[in-house]
Parts: C-alpha cells; sequence; structure tokens
C-alpha cells in the first residue's frame, strides 16, 4: 500500500505516538523505534536504494524499510528468519540495521530471534523464543495469522501498526494488544 487512506488515519488518530500504552516497555518501544524521527548513519545510502518519487514523497514502502532498519538496530537478533523470502532492499535495509545477523530466506531449523512473516505460516510459532520479535507483513491481508498470533498462549504484546504487526514473546510483559497510527 503506497498512500494510506485518510479515513483510516483518522479513525487511529487517537492512537498516535503511544497514547493509551500503559506498559512502560511497549510504550518505549512505540517512542523510541517506531516513532524515532532521527537520522542513522545508513540512512542516506539505504535510501537511495528506492525510487525517486518513494524518497520524494516519503511513501510508505520507505517507511517501512526503515523500521525494519530500526527494529533489527534496537534487537540485534542473530537470526532473522523470512520464510517467504526478503527482497533485495528489505536485505540491505535488515544487514545494515544488524551487521552480525544471518538473514534466512527460509524456515529456520532451531529457533530465530526474528521472524518476517509475508503469509500465512503458523508453523513459524514453533521457532520462537521468548526474546524473538515477529513482524507481520501487509497486515490488512494477513488477518488469519494476525489472528492466529494474537491467540497463541505465548504472546504477549501485540502492535498493530496497520500496515504492519509487531509481536513480542517476553513473559515478564503483560499480555496486550494495542493498536499506534503510524
Amino acid at each position: 500500500m503506497l498512500i494510506r487512506n485518510p479515513i483510516v488515519w483518522l479513525r487511529r488518530f487517537l492512537h498516535r505516538r503511544g497514547y493509551g500504552i500503559h506498559s512502560p516497555y511497549a510504550f518505549g518501544l512505540v517512542t523510541q523505534v517506531v516513532y524515532n524521527p532521527g537520522e542513522y548513519y545508513a540512512d542516506r545510502w539505504l535510501a537511495r536504494l528506492h525510487p525517486w518519487y518513494v524518497r520524494l514523497f516519503h511513501l510508505r514502502p520507505l517507511a517501512c524499510h526503515r523500521l525494519l532498519f530500526r527494529l533489527a538496530n534496537h534487537f540485534q537478533p542473530h537470526l532473522i528468519a523470512a520464510p517467504d523470502g526478503v527482497s533485495t532492499v528489505e536485505w540491505n535495509y535488515l544487514h545494515e540495521g544488524c551487521r552480525q545477523a544471518i538473514i534466512d530466506p527460509g524456515m529456520p531449523r532451531g529457533e530465530a530471534d526474528m521472524f518476517i512473516l509475508k503469509d500465512n505460516h503458523p508453523e513459524a510459532l514453533q521457532h520462537i523464543t521468548e526474546h524473538s520479535l515477529l513482524v507481520v507483513s501487509d497486515l490488512r491481508h494477513n488477518q488469519p495469522l494476525w489472528q492466529t498470533v494474537k491467540s497463541d498462549p505465548r504472546t504477549r504484546v501485540t502492535l498493530d501498526l496497520y500496515d504492519l504487526g509487531l509481536v513480542l514473546f517476553n513473559p515478564k510483559l503483560n499480555k496486550q494488544n494495542y493498536i499506534v497510527n503510524w
């Protein structure tokens, strides 16, 4: 989705910038990672991977890729699994976010620290740990997967960003589902 529907943005307006999030950990994740306006060391180089019109109008693919970069930078995963594969642009963003990470374009044999799911792969939940991060791409078209993940007993915090869904499994967190107008 290149440009979000203004009606959707207005409906989710009260959920912007972490309003309504009472968990200190989730609030910190939203304010310091999701909404981080700062420029990172690789932003200029990585932005050149996008066509000029995406950069000029700051369209959603650029924002989603920058968020993947910030998530990889924040969590510093050792293994990033993407069973549906990643594009060259996504691979570059993930690699620059965490250079020591191994990016596996398939289902891992063991446990993964970060999953990026684009299609319905409920078997990915078998490979998570309490420190894993699950990123569900194209959330509007992956509602069955999103509902399965939200109802899983190991799921602790979910963040619905409209385009992406973030899932945390740390048992120290209270079970909550948040909507974030990002």
